[in-house]
């Protein structure tokens, strides 16, 4: 699902970007790889360091940091290369290894924000029914890792198949061949997309009427009450913001797709949007976790505590208690 339609017949059917093209297409790229890493590895750490932070949401959260790191140290690099290169270097086996872990770490990602907003969804709507707790949360990570890879080995295993694209620089699924590949093109959009986005679009919808009927009845009786209920307001807007990002900066691609299926060759494509849409779904990989330290009291406070640490390190001092 993450990698984009590509054309059999590189040979008769490519497009060959300028120089200054790859120059700026390799700056942009290294900058977001840059950012993600950082960002992603410092919200790691903060939640390893805050025992109060170790909760089923934050899981989740830490699960998204893992997939994007994924993204940023295991995909991008592909495509740095061969943005540099400006044409695919390296094996067969290497492009599979690309197209493989674009379509897993893609999965990954909207399968984890869709596990965020179903335990949003039972801690406001059904906070009295089964509570998500650290063992069962660790079960539905666990579920997300093994479905995207089972959803992501189709063309490994010959239903579908790989290729290198050269108007997104990238290795992915293939123009479909036959009927059963059309299939399975038509399966990965249904269930990694569609579905996902629709269970996430109901629960967000009974989120949104639960917390506006608890919000006002409580507001009749207590005033601790009601804060509890911004807090929780708060992180759900924080979190449909995550999905509101993820949503955009994957449309490129999504509209590619779309283009893709009613083309015959990648020459009759729109000049640059291949790279476009690819490097919008990087740029998500870095947005994720600045989203969350902007919105996130405790994201911050450790941001600060190791920061804080590493300047008195440089300095050679240690900070006063």
């Amino acid at each position: 699902m993450a990698e984009t339609l590509v054309d059999a017949n590189m040979s008769e059917d490519s497009i060959q970007y300028l120089p200054i093209e790859a120059a700026f297409q390799a700056t942009s790229l290294i900058l977001i790889m840059l950012v993600a890493i950082a960002a992603n590895t410092m919200n790691i750490i903060v939640v390893y360091r805050n025992s109060n932070m170790q909760t089923p949401r934050y899981m989740f959260i830490i699960n998204l940091a893992c997939g994007d790191l994924g993204v940023t140290l295991l995909s991008m690099p592909f495509s740095l290369v061969t943005c540099i290169s400006r044409r695919w270097i390296m094996s067969d086996s290497f492009c599979k290894l690309h197209g493989f872990l674009g379509s897993f770490f893609f999965c990954l990602s909207i399968f984890t924000l869709t596990i965020m907003s179903i335990e949003q969804f039972y801690a406001l709507v059904k906070p009295l029914s089964r509570a998500i707790t650290i063992r069962r949360a660790w079960y539905m990570i666990a579920f997300v890792w093994i479905f995207s890879t089972v959803l992501s080995l189709g063309p490994v295993l010959g239903w579908g198949h790989f290729a290198y694209n050269s108007s997104t620089l990238a290795c992915g699924v293939a123009y479909p061949r036959s009927t059963s590949e059309r299939i399975y093109l038509l399966f990965l959009v249904l269930v990694a997309f569609v579905i996902t986005l629709l269970i996430m679009a109901v629960a967000y919808i009974r989120i949104f009427f639960a917390v506006r009927k608890h919000t006002h009845r409580i507001a009749r009786y207590t005033t601790g009450g009601l804060e509890v209920m911004r807090l929780q307001r708060r992180i759900t807007f924080t979190l449909l913001l995550v999905l509101l990002m993820f949503v955009l900066c994957w449309l490129p691609f999504v509209f590619l797709i779309v283009l893709a299926t009613q083309n015959t060759g990648v020459a009759k494509l729109p000049y640059g949007l291949g790279v476009a849409a690819y490097w919008c779904g990087f740029l998500n990989s870095s947005i994720n976790p600045i989203i969350f330290v902007i919105r996130n009291d405790r994201f911050r406070e450790g941001y600060r505590d190791i920061l804080s640490e590493v300047w008195y390190g440089l300095q050679c001092k240690r900070p006063q208690n």
